[in-house]
C-alpha cells in the first residue's frame, strides 16, 4: 500500500509539473521581432508558428499576462528554430478548464507567420 502511494505521488509530481508549461525566452527566440504587420518585400516567408503558455493543471493560478507573456516567449523560440528574424502575430486566444468549483483562465496560445529578414 505504501508503495503505491508513493508512486501515486511521483506520478502526480510530474503530471502537474508537465501541465503548466512557463516557457523562458531562449537567446535566439530574444532576437525574434513581435509585429502587427511586415511591408518588407525583401524577407523570406518560413510558415506559421505557434506558442503555448500554462497548462490545464497549473495554469488557473498564474495571471493572464503571464500566460501570454509565456506564449509569447513560446512562439519566439519556436520562430527562431525556424531561422526567423520576425513573426507577424496573428491571433491569440485564452483557455479556460473548469471544475465542479468553476472555471479559470488556464492556457494562452498565439500564433503567427514566420519571416527571415536580412
Amino acid at each position: 500500500m505504501k508503495s503505491q502511494i508513493t508512486v501515486l505521488s511521483i506520478l502526480s509530481v510530474l503530471l502537474l509539473s508537465q501541465g503548466c508549461s512557463t516557457a523562458e525566452l531562449s537567446t535566439s527566440g530574444g532576437k525574434v521581432e513581435l509585429v502587427s504587420q511586415l511591408d518588407r518585400k525583401d524577407c523570406k516567408n518560413l510558415g506559421p508558428v505557434f506558442g503555448k503558455g500554462g497548462g490545464s493543471f497549473g495554469g488557473s493560478f498564474i495571471s493572464d499576462e503571464k500566460l501570454m507573456e509565456y506564449a509569447a516567449n513560446d512562439l519566439r523560440n519556436n520562430a527562431a528554430e525556424k531561422g526567423a528574424t520576425h513573426v507577424v502575430t496573428q491571433t491569440h486566444q485564452m483557455g479556460q478548464a473548469g471544475g465542479q468549483y468553476g472555471s479559470a483562465t488556464s492556457t494562452a496560445t498565439q500564433q503567427g507567420i514566420a519571416y527571415s529578414c536580412p
